[in-house]
């Protein structure tokens, strides 16, 4: 009887250390898109190693596809605070347009409701951006808004009706509804967010 004791007491520590290194050495896992556990750190984008514009930081977005095509708003609105959308959802980025868009965004950057960088969007902003779509415009508002799609190089707010399409419909009402803006600077603004990649989005700075 006491040699069976002392065995069993022997595999329970066995059994316990084997937990225990398994544990150590197993790689840790993040949550994925879905709430469940992922294959790591990578499955949540990650803030982009240089500033705006840089060379740096073009490289680094160039490469990310968390901005896609098929993102619908609905997502967007359940993403935790530390989700990024990055890089281009059509066509490669080309590198000179990105600095124009950059450079132009820079004279915004006391407006907190406009993203810095359009390649990359906290889903923080994509929310809020997301949420100004119930601001309520008036007729002579939607006229505005018209005019100022109508000027943009995608005739609307993004190339096709997902997330961005959707932000920046309701970014685009809260600037003329609460900001007063006129559609010409309207116009301007949303080329220079534009996501899709390719070149010409962003042509003269804002008077």
């Amino acid at each position: 009887m006491i040699r069976r004791r002392r065995w069993a007491y022997v595999t329970v520590a066995v059994c316990a250390l084997a937990a225990t290194a398994a544990l150590t050495i197993a790689p840790s896992s993040g949550p994925s898109r879905s709430g469940a556990a992922g294959p790591g750190p990578r499955s949540q984008s990650a803030r982009a190693p240089a500033p705006p514009g840089t060379s740096a930081r073009f490289t680094y977005l160039a490469r990310q596809h968390t901005n896609r095509c098929d993102l619908r708003a609905s997502e967007i609105l359940s993403y935790p605070a530390t989700r990024r959308m990055q890089g281009s959802c059509c066509t490669p980025m080309v590198k000179s347009s990105y600095r124009q868009q950059v450079s132009y965004l820079k004279h915004y950057a006391r407006a907190p409701e406009v993203p810095a960088d359009p390649y990359d969007i906290a889903a923080p902003l994509a929310q809020r951006l997301l949420r100004y779509r119930s601001v309520s415009l008036t007729r002579g508002e939607r006229a505005t808004y018209r005019r100022a799609m109508a000027m943009t190089d995608e005739k609307g707010p993004c190339c096709c009706h997902c997330w961005r399409w959707e932000a920046f419909e309701g970014l685009s009402k809260h600037l003329i509804a609460d900001r007063h803006w006129s559609a010409k600077p309207l116009a301007g603004l949303i080329g220079a967010l534009d996501g899709c990649g390719g070149s010409g989005h962003a042509r003269a700075p804002p008077g």
